[in-house]
């Protein structure tokens, strides 16, 4: 344990971190994804992760395209994407939108003026700002509501009661309450297991990579 966390304590020095860091990202229209604190001693590292207002919003899974699909797409819908470009700038999904690398650089800039001023590190420290990523881990129950349908990976701090000796689970998010979760396991296969959150060490998101190999047909 760092003497910062033995003089002010982990769960109030975070709190600072997320003041600060709350603060810095709003001035971006960013909110704060997750904060982590590594290591002890003398060079702990901060780790912050930003990005888009996650409230509310529901993101479809959508399995990606293929290498092989999209040139088909392409050869099939020639129109296909001039019709998208009529298309309402609000009813669009823009891969390229959320947190960029300028942001980040700012936002860090900011949180470190404001942690320096209040002096909260005896000794020297890392911060590390950057966006949640395709694989992201979920901080807080509330941020699985937007990804009902997609894979997740789950990790519990002790066996689950249903399963014997078991704490790691991957399966579909299929319902999330205040409290708990589910998921439709991949393994059994099609079985609802339902997980308090309260007893979640990890969670992240499972991103499906497309499968960019060619069939043999697309070769010849």
């Amino acid at each position: 344990m760092s003497l910062q966390e033995k003089t002010i304590g982990k769960t109030k020095l975070l709190s600072l971190v997320e003041e600060a860091a709350t603060l810095a990202a709003k001035n971006f229209n960013l909110e704060v994804w997750g904060i982590e604190l590594l290591g002890s001693g003398t060079r702990p590292t901060v780790r912050i992760f930003v990005d888009t207002p996650w409230q509310d919003k529901v993101i479809p899974f959508v399995m990606p395209l293929t290498r092989e699909e999209k040139s088909r797409q392409k050869s099939i819908h020639p129109m296909a994407k001039k019709q998208e470009e009529t298309q309402p700038e609000e009813q669009k999904f823009d891969e390229e939108s959320g947190v960029s690398i300028d942001d980040c650089a700012e936002i860090s800039r900011l949180i470190g003026i404001s942690l320096e001023v209040e002096d909260i590190f005896a000794d020297a420290w890392i911060l590390e700002v950057s966006s949640p990523g395709l694989e992201r881990n979920f901080y807080q129950i509330d941020q699985l509501k937007p990804y009902l349908g997609h894979p997740i990976d789950v990790t519990l701090e002790y066996p689950h009661n249903d399963y014997e000796n078991r704490r790691k689970f991957r399966g579909t998010l299929k319902e999330v309450t205040q409290e708990t979760f589910t998921l439709t396991l991949d393994a059994p296969e099609g079985t609802d297991c339902v997980i308090e959150w309260d007893s979640v060490k990890k969670a992240h998101l499972i991103h499906i990579f497309p499968d960019t190999t060619l069939s043999k047909a697309s070769r010849k």
